[in-house]
């Protein structure tokens, strides 16, 4: 688990961390093997690890792994297209972000933690893709949500059934600039 993970002196090199970040990609179709209880709890933790406004930590999720139950939950989410092992609802504890009517900060917390569980199942060789496109009452009935607890998103998760294949991504010219707008190159280093 990520808890037993962290006291540990040892830290993963930069470049491993940095290749998990560059090379993830959506996985929308899976090979049906099982996923561990291991490599779930691995990628729950590290959802729960993500940054939070004024550590308010506003977000529930709840890991969907027996069949029928994925079944049900898959009845309620075009956005799913293959068959995963396991689901993952994010959801926002809105009795822990009364503070936030609009929801902006505790929607940016949920986001920030299912990118965690999407880089935590691709270091583990495993595939994910987030989904918005779901019947949310539907899915809280389901789910026996309480009333101050909502889905968000829905994360299906599994074994790759094809090689993964990094997205094309704009030029960084195109999207990153130095000190102001349109300046694409870097001001010389400054040392000490």
């Amino acid at each position: 688990m990520l808890s037993d993970v962290s006291t540990s002196t040892a830290r993963p090199p930069a470049d491993a961390v940095l290749e998990v970040l560059r090379t993830r990609s959506a996985v929308r179709h899976y090979t049906g093997d099982p996923v561990d209880d291991i490599l779930i709890d691995r990628m729950l933790d590290a959802a729960i690890a993500a940054p939070t406004a004024a550590n308010r930590q506003a977000w529930a999720f709840v890991a969907i792994r027996e069949g029928i139950n994925v079944r049900r939950v898959r009845a309620f989410a075009p956005g799913i297209i293959g068959d995963p092992s396991v689901i993952v609802v994010a959801c926002v504890d809105r009795n822990r972000c009364a503070e936030d009517p609009g929801g902006g900060h505790s929607q940016l917390c949920l986001a920030m933690a299912v990118e965690n569980l999407l880089l935590a199942a691709h270091a583990q060789g495993l595939g994910a893709c987030p989904v918005s496109s779901f019947c949310g009452p539907a899915i809280g009935r389901l789910l026996e949500l309480p009333s101050h607890v909502e889905p968000r998103f829905i994360v299906p998760i599994g074994y790759p059934a094809q090689e993964l294949a990094s997205p094309c991504r704009r030029n960084r010219n195109e999207v990153i600039s130095y000190e102001r707008w349109g300046k694409v190159t870097r001001p010389p280093a400054r040392i000490g």
